[in-house]
């Protein structure tokens, strides 16, 4: 038997084998953890398995927080996402626009249909949801909200606009700091879960 067919059988006994090996964004991926693969030492196969933390909530309304976040990830995660493809687009477009006033066109008129695409949905959103997205534009475009504004409208529009954003209690300026853990560590774990398919 084929090393891959018996890590296949080990696994579908342990309760994983059908989730890692389906057809989804990520087949390493499997509720509750992660296939790492695999070594034969001195005649015996062993499997390398990562086991995501697993959060404990003693009283119920954690459970209810918890509950509500992985609701506003899922709800903001398609918007960060968007937000990578145009900055992509505005960065290649730009890159073969050398006159500085054909730039500043380009720019307003993606300014005008972001603004135009997104106001509606954006107005929809809560507070918290608006904070998340904040981080995850951080996330997915390696800056800050306030660094793309400062880099694409300049420091003092920059500016205007995280001012507005102090007065309801958020930070342009944030970034997305999984790796020290908190709720940043929470939503990095969810957006796992939702590229493997599994949330």
């Amino acid at each position: 038997m084929r090393p891959k067919h018996i890590i296949a059988l080990i696994l579908s006994i342990l309760g994983v084998g059908t989730a890692l090996f389906a057809q989804s964004p990520n087949p390493y991926r499997f509720r509750g953890g992660r296939y790492n693969g695999y070594e034969i030492e001195r005649g015996d196969t062993v499997i390398s398995v990562a086991v995501d933390p697993l959060y404990v909530f003693a009283p119920p309304k954690n459970r209810k927080q918890y509950d509500r976040l992985v609701q506003n990830v899922k709800k903001v995660y398609p918007y960060a996402l968007e937000a990578r493809q145009y900055m992509h687009t505005l960065e290649t477009t730009l890159d073969g626009i050398k006159s500085p006033r054909e730039r500043e066109k380009f720019i307003a008129s993606m300014e005008r249909e972001i603004v135009v695409k997104y106001t509606p949905i954006l107005e929809k959103m809560t507070y918290t949801q608006g904070k998340i997205l904040i981080k995850l534009i951080d996330r997915e475009t390696s800056r800050t909200p306030y660094q793309l504004l400062r880099d694409f409208r300049g420091k003092f529009t920059a500016g205007f606009y995280n001012t507005i954003a102090k007065i309801f209690k958020a930070d342009l300026k944030q970034h997305y700091a999984p790796s020290r853990g908190g709720e940043d560590a929470m939503i990095e774990q969810i957006i796992t879960l939702i590229d493997a398919g599994l949330l």
